[in-house]
């Protein structure tokens, strides 16, 4: 577990929700082996934090993040050491919450299995009142490998053209390394 993280669900900062975290993701252009077409990618990482599998999407209005580390009873600061505990949570059309407006569907679960594998997990179907940030996007992480897409492309899924690290077209702006 990387050392920013104070608790075992990593959900111990400021004005977070129980249930609410935000995976981190290498940056694209760190990856190697990368294999891209247009606003899909994937591509191995430095395996430097390979113990994990995570992902996050977005479908309209329709959003998941989930989380799991294996192996963790081997880090000291680690608190996986319950042979099975979990809590959970779900809402629907819930307005109990007074500086938040309606809730329509939000689940979230986290716990501790096996003694050494934590995970957590939320989703949300929100209101559709305003404009979401994107229309599909899936990032994934499954130990040193990274697959991801979105429409349109961002940041995160930038648009590049490339096989097994040969780029024929890499993000704007970016510098690159074949030259």
């Amino acid at each position: 577990m990387s050392a920013e993280n104070k608790g075992v669900y990593a959900d111990e900062e400021a004005n977070k929700g129980e249930f609410d975290f935000e995976p981190t993701f290498d940056d694209p252009s760190t990856m190697n082996l990368k294999t891209a077409c247009c606003c899909c990618l994937c591509g191995v990482d430095d395996c430097a934090d390979f113990m994990q599998v995570q992902g996050k999407g977005v479908c309209l209005w329709l959003e998941y993040t989930e989380g799991a580390k294996c192996c963790q009873c081997a880090d000291e600061s680690s608190e996986a050491l319950a042979c099975v505990q979990g809590t959970n949570k779900l809402s629907c059309c819930s307005m109990t919450d007074q500086e938040q407006s309606m809730i329509c569907c939000q689940v979230g679960a986290k716990g501790v299995c096996c003694c050494c594998m934590t995970g957590q997990g939320n989703g949300s179907c929100c209101s559709p009142i305003g404009a979401p940030e994107s229309c599909l996007k899936c990032m994934g992480q499954f130990f040193c490998i990274h697959l991801r897409s979105a429409l349109p492309c961002d940041d995160d899924v930038p648009f590049e053209i490339g096989c097994c690290g040969v780029m024929c077209k890499e993000r704007e702006g970016a510098s690159s390394a074949h030259e």
